[in-house]
């Protein structure tokens, strides 16, 4: 029964690991957005000495929105998690010396085996709950932000 249990974790675990694949990719179609916006909105502000209040407000309501969008997904793309060392984990491989590794991953049973797998799946997806929502609060940034983004753009080339 072990083995069919590992195989059911290991698949969750790729599983898992394509998502956050997913993630990135969106983030990344996210981000090129933004900064497009944020680069047609900097070369459309005129001189602050032909500012309206109108221009002003808005401006300030697209760069605040902007600057959402972009503080989520910086967010997305470092969680911050704590979680148990597991040799499956770059991160605890990389600190450990070559041989004491080789020895740990060497003496693991299935039992142990198992248990690892299973830590790295709820880790890995207390990353992803943590990833997508980072990602769904820049898309509703983003969102809100195009509003004024658009009227301050068109403000900006008419001062």
């Amino acid at each position: 029964m072990t083995k069919q249990h590992i195989e059911r974790a290991e698949k969750a675990l790729q599983r898992m690991l394509d998502w956050i694949a997913r993630h990135d990719s969106r983030s990344s179609a996210v981000l090129g957005i933004t900064i497009a916006m944020v680069g047609a909105l900097s070369a459309s502000i005129p001189s602050p000495s032909q500012w309206t209040w109108t221009y002003a407000l808005a401006l300030a309501a697209a760069v605040i929105g902007l600057g959402a969008v972009l503080t989520e997904l910086l967010r997305g793309q470092f969680p911050r998690m704590r979680s148990t060392p597991s040799l499956f984990f770059f991160g605890t491989v990389a600190n450990l010396p070559l041989d004491q590794y080789r020895s740990e991953v060497a003496a693991l049973d299935d039992e142990a085996y198992l248990k690892d797998l299973l830590t790295q799946c709820h880790t890995n997806a207390r990353i992803l709950r943590s990833k997508f929502r980072s990602l769904k609060r820049s898309i509703f940034a983003l969102l809100c932000a195009a509003v004024p983004w658009a009227v301050a753009l068109g403000l900006g080339k008419g001062l």
